[in-house]
């Protein structure tokens, strides 16, 4: 577990979506620890290391550190590993999958007169609010794109999850875009528990009921509210593909962080001792 003066230097130095434990702990059900400047979250058998180091520059042998430390603490059979890059030997398999972080920075944000314009168009049709809680409609929405994108297992369930980590949270919000019948037509769930960070941390619209303009008019609620609460910046998550690398950067996302995964399995020679141990 981590401490309250721990918290306090996690949410100070927060900036990417994995340094929040309310969003990381509700939905893996893994405790958070800090190992150097690492984020861990931990359970049985398994665990997550956060490979973006708080306040320090990244460095892999900082890193493999940190990794040798909660392996010898948890002695897990798995590790799930996100940082900027994955050291060569813990590379087992293929390539691990790289993308990028993309960042905001609201001292500079400049809007384009054509995305004025769109949001003045979607703003006819659509009204912003916040929403005080998650329920089905959210839920069907979700669903909804699950079955016409392709999504993997990992992505699947932390989807599904999205109202554990709400209910558990205390800084999410729900921004949602409604016509005047009162339809939902999209929502962005963003996190401003860092310091100088707000968080997008998701986008959906309904696949039947599509306006244009419906996810930038929530975007700019979620700027506006990051900039009256004095954020610096906003991560706007994972490029992921083409269309969504392209949405982040027409508001002014540029490339902040590289991202890759990899799942490690460490050496089974502490297993085997702690087996002859029980013998």
């Amino acid at each position: 577990m981590i401490t309250t003066a721990q918290e306090d230097y996690i949410d100070h130095h927060a900036y990417v979506p994995e340094h929040i434990p309310q969003y990381v702990t509700p939905i893996s059900q893994a405790e958070p620890h800090l190992f150097g400047d690492f984020l861990v979250y931990a359970k049985k058998g398994h665990f997550i290391l956060v490979g973006y180091p708080l306040n320090e520059a990244f460095e892999e042998k900082r890193l493999r550190r940190a990794l040798e430390d909660a392996v010898k603490c948890f002695k897990p059979e798995s590790v799930s590993l996100i940082a900027p890059a994955i050291p060569p030997s813990l590379q087992q398999g293929p390539h691990p999958p790289t993308d990028h972080y993309y960042r905001l920075d609201l001292s500079t944000l400049s809007i384009s007169q054509k995305l004025r314009n769109m949001l003045r168009r979607a703003g006819r049709e659509l009204s912003v609010g916040k929403s005080t809680h998650f329920d089905q409609e959210h839920m069907k929405m979700i669903e909804g794109f699950l079955k016409t994108h392709s999504a993997d297992e990992a992505t699947r369930f932390i989807f599904r999850r999205i109202d554990t980590y709400l209910s558990s949270s205390k800084t999410a919000s729900i921004f949602e875009a409604r016509t005047d019948n009162g339809d939902l037509v999209a929502f962005d769930v963003a996190e401003y528990k860092p310091r100088d960070y707000a968080v997008y941390m998701f986008n959906f619209r309904s696949e039947s009921h599509y306006i244009p303009g419906a996810s930038d008019l929530l975007l700019s609620a979620v700027t506006q509210r990051a900039m009256a609460e004095g954020k610096k910046y906003i991560n706007l998550g994972l490029g992921i593909n083409p269309g969504v690398a392209f949405f982040k950067e027409k508001w002014g996302g540029v490339v902040f962080l590289p991202y890759a995964f990899c799942l490690h399995h460490p050496a089974r020679k502490g297993l085997l001792e702690r087996l002859l141990q029980r013998l």
